[in-house]
């Protein structure tokens, strides 16, 4: 059966496979059938099977053939009743290469004089299609920082474009599962923002913003971890639950990423910020993409070519739009986005809404189905409350009103870090013991091990 936030979304979008592949057409009527999109809205294309296509093969066999169908097929037409997502199916090219014969427009920087792109990119803009847009340089995203969501459409010129992929065509087909679960339960877990601890130069804009992210995180009720050392999370890092991820700067994934296993939240959505982490998204070891993907992740965004620092997606309005704004994962990503015609690929279930519920519904939903992620919702309820500024003796004492504490590894933990900021060391001692015989997480374990070390020292 259909969460209620897919119903009636399907409609909205169009749905593009690779007809020569035919585990893309298996996406596609998969996605189909999950988020009840007609089959008018279902396109097939012979496309070419490589991730990299020139301009020319763009617009001949992509471009021009897919407005072409879209507009017989009345799908987009910019007025209401027009789609407003897109999703490209594993098999579909993802890259645009460079063509050095078409000049960039009049007074472009030297920076932007480039016209290499990603495909994603290219076809937002397909609500313009037939005016003379400059294909060299950057397009100005009209509806860059929108706070209403239905803004975010054809009839503002631009149409929302994700993709189902990754290193395999199972795993481009699990992503709409992967986010139809998340919203029936719920996307709980810890955030962690890996910062670089740069304080001053050009790239201080990075942890500005990453900063930020955590901040956002924090105030909404998510244990948040932010770690201000110049590498990345090192391998054995205690990671556990990652909901959301948020970090920089390495070219492959590496550090707690690259473990065998990575404790990912069903729904989790991690970002890596590299100039080149979506250059290769159908490697499973490669970049950061397909990583994320391969292990666990539901969405996940990045840059084919160089898009420069200021040009990728501004993280903090994406995780604000997607948290407290309630946006699916496309308006949250098309919100943060300043510039079309570039180098973005949102990779993921563009109608994937985590937050679309309300908190009193969502709190209904678990205990009616007696889910085990209530702990987790009344751990975001304390969080908010301090960050708020109530007093950790009032959180304590909300917590020790609910049955669930008692069995929590997750509340348990907490009680542990409120008795500490307290004082009571025999309290916190007494509350991570029972944490960490609770606990079936290994990396949750190694935490509060720590933390008791801490403790008797």
């Amino acid at each position: 059966m259909l969460p209620s936030l897919a119903l009636g979304q399907g409609q909205s979008v169009a749905v593009v496979y690779n007809s020569k592949l035919a585990p893309s057409k298996v996406i596609a009527e998969h996605y189909a059938k999950r988020r009840n999109v007609p089959a008018n809205n279902l396109i097939g294309l012979p496309l070419s099977e490589g991730h990299t296509i020139s301009r020319a093969e763009f617009a001949d066999t992509l471009e021009q053939p897919l407005a072409k169908t879209l507009a017989k097929r009345k799908l987009l037409n910019g007025r209401d009743g027009s789609i407003r997502y897109l999703v490209l199916c594993w098999g579909v090219p993802f890259r645009v290469n460079k063509d050095a014969s078409i000049p960039p427009p009049s007074g472009t920087p030297a920076p932007l004089k480039r016209n290499e792109a990603s495909v994603d990119s290219e076809l937002a803009l397909l609500p313009r299609f037939g005016q003379a847009l400059e294909r060299a340089g950057v397009i100005t995203n009209p509806v860059f920082n929108a706070t209403d969501a239905k803004s975010i459409s054809p009839k503002n010129g631009v149409l929302m474009v994700a993709r189902l992929d990754g290193p395999s065509a199972d795993l481009a087909n699990s992503l709409v599962d992967r986010a139809i679960a998340a919203e029936k339960s719920g996307l709980w877990g810890r955030a962690y923002i890996d910062l670089r601890g740069i304080k001053s130069g050009a790239y201080k804009a990075g942890d500005d913003r990453l900063r930020q992210v955590g901040e956002i995180t924090r105030r909404s009720g998510f244990t948040t971890v932010v770690d201000e050392k110049p590498a990345t999370l090192p391998v054995g890092f205690p990671g556990d639950r990652i909901a959301f991820y948020a970090g920089w700067y390495a070219i492959n994934v590496e550090g707690l990423f690259a473990e065998e296993k990575v404790d990912f939240a069903p729904g989790a959505i991690a970002y890596h910020l590299h100039s080149y982490n979506g250059s290769m998204i159908r490697h499973a070891h490669s970049r950061w993409i397909g990583p994320f993907i391969n292990k666990g992740a539901t969405a996940t965004f990045g840059s084919v070519f160089e898009p420069y620092l200021e040009l990728t997606p501004y993280q903090p309005v994406f995780f604000a739009r997607l948290i407290q704004n309630g946006f699916t994962f496309a308006e949250a990503g098309y919100a943060a986005t300043r510039a079309l015609s570039w180098q973005t690929v949102f990779v993921g279930d563009p109608l994937y809404r985590p937050f679309g519920k309300s908190p009193d519904k969502v709190e209904f939903e678990l205990l009616e189905n007696d889910n085990p992620d209530i702990e987790w919702f009344r751990l975001l309820a304390v969080n908010q409350g301090l960050a708020s500024g109530a007093p950790a003796k009032a959180a304590i004492d909300h917590l020790l009103q609910f049955k669930v504490t008692s069995r929590s590894p997750v509340l348990q933990e907490k009680l542990g870090e409120l008795y500490v900021a307290l004082g009571q060391a025999e309290k916190a001692k007494a509350a991570y013991s029972l944490a960490s015989q609770l606990s079936k997480s290994s990396k949750q374990k190694q935490r509060i091990m720590s933390a008791l070390e801490q403790l008797n020292r």
